[in-house]
C-alpha cells in the first residue's frame, strides 16, 4: 500500500479486508474491517503519514501498543494487533457496535446526573487499571468513549489505548502534543513529566461536559483554549447548569486544578466524589482497579487493598448491594436463588454443602438452606479461595507489605486453623494431587497436616526470554488439576500454560495465541479463557498444544468444570453458558442480572459471583 493512496471497500491492509470508513480525526483513519483468519470484524486505525515519517514516535506507538494490548479489563477497547504495513502504521481493535459519547451529548444534550457517574465510573475502572501497568491515555475525550447498550445498562470501552504514553517516558512527545485541546491537562501543555493524574484532568473536564453540555474552557482559537487551561480558574457547573448543586463545583476544581498534586489521587476517587456530591446512591468500589495493581508489584497491591480495606469492613451483608452470589440449577439452566451483597464478590468454592465467598477483604459463608450470607472473618485482600476434605482454603494479604497467608477454615462452622505464610495469587485443589498455590514468580505445592499447612516442593517458572517491558509477567493468575498433573495459567504479559508433575517437576510449556484469564479441566482436556478475544481454548493433555478455539460470547471469566460439561462466565453479554466438552460448543445459555465473574460447581448446582454493575 503506498503512502497517500485512497483506500476503498475491499483493500486488504496488513491481511485485513476494508469494508467502510467509520471515523476520521487528526490522528488518522478508523475503518470498518474483516479480519479473514478470525471471521470477526475489527476496528482498523490507520494513523494519519505525519506520523509514521517520525521514527521515535513509531517505535513508541508500537511498544505502548503492544502493552496496551495486554490491559485485560472489560471497560477496555481490546486491542488485538498493531504494526506497520507498507509505510503506514495501524492498529487493529474490537469493533463496537452503536455510538459514542461525544454524538450522545450532541444529540441529547446533559446527561442527567446518574447516567452521567455511571458512564465516567466505568471510564474511571479502565483509566486506574491502565494507571496500574504504568500507562498514561493522555486524551480522555468523549469521542473515545464508546457505549454499547446491553439491556438496560450501557456498557462503557475506552478506546485509543494504542496513542497511550508510558510513565516511564518523561516530558513532550517529540513535539505532538498527545490530547484534545478541550481536556488537555496544564502539564502536558507544558511538555512536564506526566501521569495519571493528567487523565484525572481529561475525565474531570469530560465530567464537566457530560453534566453541563459544554466544555470547560472555549474560545475564538485553539490557542485560547489551551491558555485557559494553563491560567484560568475552573469554571462553576452550578453556574452552567442550574440544577446542579454548587457541592460539585469543588470536586470539579480539584479535578482540573493546575498542580497535580492538588487532584484526586485516582480517576475512581473523582468519581466517588462527584457522586457523592450529586447526592447519588454510594457503589462500593470495584476490586477490579486493585487487581490490576498485580501488573505493576505485590507492594502497590497491598498498599492499595490496605487502603480499600479501611472502608470496607462490614459485618453485614445489607444495604445498597454492589453484587450477588446466584445460584444457578444446571438440570433446568435456570436461576433459582440470588443473594445480595453489600460489596462485589470476587471468589468462590463450595465444600460440605456450604457456599464460600470472598469480597474485597472479607471471606463470606452461605448456606443455601438459610440463604442468607455470614461472615466468617475480615482479612487482607483476598485472592483466590479453594476447597478439599471439608476444608476452604483462602489466599490472601497479611498486614505487612509483601506478606501473604494461605489459610484453612472448617467448610461448615467457620473455625480457622493454623495457616502458612506464602504469597500466592491462585490456589488449586484436589483429592488426587492435594492443595498448591501459585504467585509470582513460581509455584509450591502444600502439605497439608491434620492442624496446619507446611510447605512442600516449590516449582521454578521461568520468564519468558528475553525479558522486556511488555512480556514481563506479574501473575500466575490461575490454576486447575487434571490428566495427573497441575496446570497454570500465566497473564496477558506471559501468554502461556505451564504443567507441572506431582513430585513438582514443570513438564511442559504450552504457548497461547490470546491472552488468558481462567482455567479448567473438563472432559479430558484443559480449557482456558480469554476475554478480550471472546473464545475459550482447548489443550490437548496428550499432546499439550491447542487444539480447538471454541466462541462463547463477550469477555468469558471463570471457569468450572461439572455438571454436564464446561461452564462459562461471560462478563459482558451477563450470562452464564455451558460447553460440550465432547462437541467443543455451545449447548446451553443462563442470563443472569448482573456481570458473572467466577463459578463453583457442586453436583447440579452452579454457584456465580456476580456484580450489580
Amino acid at each position: 500500500m503506498a503512502v497517500g493512496r485512497h483506500i476503498a471497500p475491499g483493500d486488504v491492509i496488513a491481511g485485513y479486508e476494508v469494508e467502510e470508513l467509520v471515523g476520521r480525526g487528526g490522528t488518522g483513519e478508523i475503518y470498518r474491517a474483516l479480519d479473514p483468519r478470525l471471521e470477526r470484524r475489527v476496528a482498523l486505525k490507520l494513523l494519519a503519514e505525519s506520523y509514521t515519517e517520525d521514527a521515535g514516535f513509531r517505535e513508541r506507538l508500537l511498544r505502548e501498543s503492544r502493552i496496551a494490548a495486554s490491559l485485560d479489563h472489560p471497560n477496555v477497547v481490546p486491542v488485538y494487533e498493531a504494526g506497520e504495513t507498507d509505510d503506514r502504521l495501524f492498529i487493529a481493535m474490537r469493533f463496537v457496535e452503536g455510538s459514542d459519547l461525544q454524538a450522545l451529548l450532541r444529540s441529547e444534550g446533559p446527561l442527567e446526573p446518574s447516567r452521567a457517574v455511571a458512564i465516567a465510573s466505568q471510564v474511571a475502572d479502565a483509566l486506574d487499571a491502565a494507571h496500574a501497568r504504568g500507562l498514561v491515555h493522555r486524551d480522555v475525550k468523549p469521542s473515545n468513549v464508546l457505549l454499547d447498550r446491553q439491556d438496560r445498562r450501557e456498557h462503557v470501552y475506552l478506546a485509543d489505548f494504542g496513542l497511550t504514553q508510558s510513565v516511564a517516558d518523561r516530558g513532550p512527545t517529540d513535539g505532538h502534543l498527545v490530547g484534545t485541546v478541550d481536556y488537555v491537562a496544564p502539564e502536558q501543555v507544558r511538555g512536564d513529566d506526566v501521569d495519571g493524574r493528567a487523565d484525572v484532568y481529561g475525565l474531570g473536564c469530560m465530567l464537566f461536559e457530560a453534566l453541563t453540555g459544554t466544555v470547560p474552557f472555549s474560545g475564538v482559537s485553539d490557542v485560547a483554549v489551551i491558555y485557559a487551561h494553563l491560567e484560568a480558574a475552573p469554571p462553576r457547573a452550578s453556574e452552567r447548569r442550574s440544577s446542579l448543586p454548587d457541592t460539585l463545583d469543588d470536586v470539579l476544581a480539584r479535578a482540573m486544578a493546575k498542580d497535580p498534586t492538588e487532584r484526586q489521587a485516582t480517576c475512581q476517587a473523582l468519581v466517588d466524589e462527584v457522586r457523592g456530591a450529586l447526592g447519588l446512591d454510594p457503589r462500593p468500589r470495584s476490586p477490579r482497579v486493585l487487581i490490576a495493581a498485580v501488573a505493576v508489584g505485590v507492594i502497590a497491591l497491598a498498599a492499595a487493598a490496605l487502603g480499600a480495606a479501611l472502608a470496607l469492613r462490614d459485618d453485614t451483608a445489607a444495604a445498597a448491594p454492589g453484587g450477588s452470589i446466584v445460584g444457578i440449577d444446571a438440570g433446568s439452566g435456570t436461576v433459582v436463588s440470588t443473594a445480595p451483597i453489600a460489596s462485589e464478590p470476587t471468589h468462590v468454592a463450595v465444600e460440605s454443602g456450604q457456599v464460600w465467598f470472598s469480597t474485597l477483604d472479607t471471606v463470606w459463608r452461605l448456606d443455601p438452606a438459610v440463604g442468607t450470607p455470614v461472615k466468617v472473618e475480615a482479612v487482607g485482600y483476598v485472592h483466590d479461595l479453594a476447597a478439599l476434605d471439608g476444608k476452604v482454603y483462602v489466599a490472601r494479604d497479611g498486614e505487612k507489605l509483601l506478606e501473604g497467608f494461605v489459610v484453612p477454615y472448617d467448610a461448615v462452622n467457620g473455625t480457622r486453623a493454623d495457616g502458612v505464610s506464602i504469597l500466592a495469587c491462585s490456589l488449586t485443589a484436589s483429592p488426587a494431587l492435594g492443595l498448591w498455590a501459585a504467585g509470582c514468580p513460581n509455584v509450591q505445592q502444600l502439605e497439608i497436616e491434620p492442624n496446619r499447612i507446611t510447605k512442600g516442593p516449590l516449582v521454578i517458572v521461568p520468564f519468558l526470554q528475553p525479558t522486556t517491558a511488555g512480556n514481563v509477567r506479574q501473575c500466575l493468575c490461575a490454576m486447575t488439576t487434571g490428566a495427573g498433573s497441575v496446570w497454570v495459567v500465566g497473564d496477558a504479559a506471559d501468554r502461556r500454560v505451564f504443567r507441572i508433575a506431582p513430585g513438582g517437576t514443570l513438564t511442559a510449556v504450552v504457548s497461547l495465541p490470546v491472552g488468558p484469564r481462567g482455567i479448567a479441566f473438563a472432559g479430558g482436556s484443559v480449557w482456558v479463557s480469554a476475554p478480550l478475544d471472546d473464545v475459550v481454548l482447548r489443550i490437548d493433555p496428550a499432546t499439550n498444544r491447542v487444539v480447538d478455539r471454541v466462541e462463547v460470547g463477550r469477555a468469558p471469566a471463570g471457569l468450572a468444570a461439572g455438571a454436564g460439561g464446561l461452564w462459562v462466565a461471560l462478563h459482558v453479554d451477563r450470562r452464564v453458558v455451558r460447553i460440550d466438552p465432547e462437541r467443543g460448543r455451545v449447548v446451553e445459555t443462563v442470563d443472569v442480572d448482573g456481570y458473572p465473574n467466577e463459578i463453583a460447581v457442586a453436583g447440579d448446582d452452579l454457584w456465580v459471583t456476580n456484580d450489580a454493575g
